[in-house]
């Protein structure tokens, strides 16, 4: 037990090392790196992706009052082709693919669900929640584009099939009808 505690430290360790060394390498006040990261969000750790879907809330819920779902759907598409550039200047920066640094996929991809998520705090919640299970666990095509894409392509579209798969699942809840006001 001893052992295996030591090599989840290791590994724990080397993530955290690599993470640091991208994010000195790069510079917030480049708008670029400063979208790629969703503000600065990806510059947290543990978990980046986490923090950049969250820090993508505030943009989505703001869009789903003020425009509904039309506007977060518009929202998701200006994110993904933004996110493209923005990616492709942030890799060369770092020259790495698919750094956990970069999370403007992630709010591309969470925006999708949101659309489709009755506007209440547990909506949200279960949007969120749908968009980060399908993100981490990558299930077929996700996985399959996640490894076969490179390119800043590659790195926004596995988080925009993920969403799609998420808004799916809102779909499916919504139709079964259950109310995310006595959840």
């Amino acid at each position: 037990m001893k052992n295996l505690r030591s090599q989840l430290t290791q590994k724990y360790r080397a993530k955290w090392e690599t993470h640091r060394t991208n994010v000195a390498k790069l510079s917030i006040k480049d708008w670029r790196v400063l979208l790629a990261t969703w503000f600065g969000c990806g510059t947290f750790f543990p978990g980046p992706g986490f923090w950049g879907t969250l820090g993508a809330l505030p943009l989505g819920i703001t869009l789903l009052v003020l425009g509904g779902q039309a506007y977060v759907l518009a929202a998701s598409i200006i994110l993904l082709a933004v996110g493209v550039h923005v990616t492709r200047h942030t890799e060369n920066i770092l020259k790495t693919h698919d750094s956990s640094i970069i999370v403007i996929d992630e709010a591309a991809g969470v925006m999708i669900p949101l659309a489709f998520a009755p506007l209440t705090p547990m909506g949200i919640v279960m949007a969120f929640l749908a968009f980060r299970i399908f993100d981490v666990w990558k299930p077929f095509p996700i996985s399959y584009l996640d490894k076969r894409m490179g390119g800043a392509w590659g790195v926004m579209i596995d988080d925009i099939v993920a969403g799609i798969f998420a808004a799916i699942v809102m779909v499916i809840w919504s139709i079964y009808g259950l109310n995310t006001n006595t959840l």
